[in-house]
């Protein structure tokens, strides 16, 4: 009877390189794991807070306008968007500086909220009969323009305690001293 022996795992840096896009993508996780369960982290909540701004956004337009609705949904998700970011991209779970990365958060919100704001103004210029489909991914594209920008800030100037992939616990520690 013939045995089978199962092979030991190739560590990542041995390990034959992957082809192709998704390949390369793997690879370069690999190679960079702190950033990639960021980015990974930070896309998530991209998704999840673009879905319930929208909804906050669809029920107010009626009754607001659309600037109006775009700055409340705007706001209200912009507390849930730095305090998901904390825990599912850069790993802080702790009390320890929360009101210090919302209120930076805040001025990150500035960001999108002018490209937003500044598209569906242009969009009203160009087309004042626009329908809220056409409305939301204005606000969509804002929110992807203004996206790659809100990750840096995030990562190098709210959350630069846990860009080395630090554990939580020491990185609360870390910064209070």
């Amino acid at each position: 009877m013939a045995t089978t022996t199962i092979p030991e795992p190739v560590p990542a840096d041995q390990a034959p390189a992957a082809r192709g896009l998704l390949g390369a993508a793997k690879n370069w996780g690999l190679a960079h794991p702190v950033l990639a369960g960021q980015l990974r982290g930070f896309a998530l909540v991209a998704v999840i807070c673009t879905v319930i701004s929208m909804a906050i956004f669809t029920s107010l337009r009626p009754a607001l306008g659309t600037q109006w609705a775009n700055v409340i949904s705007l706001v209200l998700c912009s507390v849930l968007n730095t305090e998901l970011n904390r825990r599912m991209s850069f790993g802080l779970t702790g009390r320890h500086l929360w009101w210090r990365d919302q209120r930076r958060g805040l001025w990150v919100m500035l960001l999108a909220l002018a490209m937003t704001s500044g598209s569906l103004w242009l969009l009203q210029q160009v087309n004042p009969e626009a329908s809220v489909a056409l409305e939301l991914a204005v606000i969509v594209l804002g929110n992807v323009a203004s996206a790659v920008t809100r990750f840096l800030l995030l990562r190098y100037w709210i959350f630069r305690r846990a860009r080395h992939g630090r554990p939580a616990a020491r990185q609360d520690q870390h910064q209070s001293s």
